[in-house]
């Protein structure tokens, strides 16, 4: 997690631009749904959870990142991150009505992101619901977008660009997830079609 000690003090000021309507997009489903207890899961700058609690939604955060969850604790309306490890959460099982994923999934590495899905089954309450942000580079997806990403994520880090070919290879979330422990409810693409929200529920 080394490249986050670099990244963390700019990763909004860089990405915020192209992910602010993604941001609030987000925001306007989970306030629809009202769910009670949220988790973000590998939030990052915890920019999402801040944007949540501004507009009265209560959340809590975890990511990997030591850089990343400190940058998530300055400046106004700092929401509750915490360091810890996604793929072996300390949450009681059937904790959260709604845990969200955004733009993680993709870097995780296959055989962690598999946990990651797993995890977050475990720590749903019963038809809790899943939100996942992340890449579809499928057919859908625009020309400009399916060149211009893996450059981003080139440049990312080998290990970025590594995991996000992984990923994209495999068939990205239509294969990562497992059918028989979530359904899908519904999906919207942003990006030239090169990102998807999914909402999917879990299956008791």
């Amino acid at each position: 997690m080394n490249e986050y000690n670099v990244m963390a003090p700019l990763y909004d000021v860089i990405l915020y631009p192209f992910v602010r309507s993604i941001r609030h997009e987000v925001l306007r489903i989970v306030r629809r749904l009202r769910p009670q207890r949220v988790l973000d899961v590998c939030c990052g700058t915890g920019n999402q959870l801040r944007l949540l609690k501004r507009h009265g939604v209560n959340a809590v955060g975890i990511d990997l990142s030591p850089a990343m969850v400190n940058v998530s604790r300055k400046g106004n309306h700092a929401p509750k991150c915490f360091l810890a490890d996604a793929t072996a959460m300390t949450f009681d099982a059937e904790t959260f009505d709604l845990v969200m994923v955004s733009f993680a999934l993709h870097e995780a590495g296959w055989r962690n992101a598999k946990r990651i899905l797993e995890e977050i089954y475990r720590v749903l309450t019963a038809s809790g619901t899943l939100l996942l942000v992340d890449y579809s580079l499928d057919h859908r997806a625009g020309l400009l977008a399916r060149k211009m990403i893996p450059w981003i994520e080139f440049m990312a880090g080998k290990r970025h660009y590594q995991s996000f070919l992984n990923y994209r290879n495999r068939g990205g979330l239509e294969t990562l997830i497992d059918g028989k422990r979530f359904v899908s409810i519904s999906e919207t693409t942003h990006g030239m079609k090169s990102i998807v929200i999914k909402l999917l529920r879990k299956k008791s």
